[in-house]
């Protein structure tokens, strides 16, 4: 029982029909009318601000797959034109941006914080305040103190491609025309049209830019 209310808590039946959160978070969300919103695309904001803006926005003609999570009042994600999204989670605290013409494949994880502090004095509550939130919110961060988490925008330049189950870390700019490995871990900037790859992820070689 306790999971049915759970799973109806994340959607609002109205005259017999399910509305999605892509409904829900309307006011907070910019998509371009020609975008292709796939069914596997999911869209959770865990905390409503108190005077709407926009918190998403994806640019014309882009194909999305992806799960965007935005998780403070303050987090906003921007993706450009012509991009194509597989299963990428976006994990968003402060800000991503994605320019245009970027491709991405699937498994890959982008998060602009630590989601917790690297001090034991300041986390040692979050698992418990978690589990309060869960059952009495049904949300994981409602009451989640974020003073002592770390958080840094992550830039993605026009033209990039990420390959498979790569994560980038928080603060990363990646520049014009990089490609990212499959499986790297980008934890620094990487410079325009460059190939990088690893754990951590260094530059491999040099791109062209024709």
């Amino acid at each position: 029982m306790k999971f049915v209310l759970n799973l109806l808590s994340k959607y609002k039946l109205k005259h017999n029909k399910i509305e999605s959160n892509w409904d829900k978070y309307k006011q907070l969300t910019k998509i371009s009318p020609s975008c292709i919103i796939t069914p596997s695309a999911s869209l959770v904001i865990f905390t409503t601000p108190e005077n709407p803006h926009t918190m998403l926005e994806i640019g014309q003609n882009s194909h999305i797959y992806s799960q965007f999570n935005l998780l403070r009042e303050k987090s906003n994600i921007t993706i450009g034109e012509r991009c194509q999204l597989g299963s990428v989670n976006f994990n968003c605290a402060h800000s991503i941006s994605v320019g245009n013409d970027v491709l991405m494949a699937w498994g890959i994880t982008i998060i602009d914080h630590d989601s917790h502090s690297l001090e034991w004095k300041y986390r040692k509550n979050d698992a418990k305040q978690s589990y309060e939130d869960y059952l009495r919110y049904g949300d994981i961060v409602k009451n989640k103190d974020w003073s002592h988490v770390s958080m840094k925008p992550i830039i993605i330049g026009n033209k990039c491609w990420i390959g498979f189950n790569v994560i980038v870390l928080k603060g990363v700019t990646l520049s014009e025309g990089c490609i990212v490995g499959a499986g790297s871990v980008v934890t620094k900037d990487a410079p325009p049209y460059s190939l990088i790859a690893g754990n951590p992820a260094k530059i491999i070689k040099r791109l062209s830019k024709v």
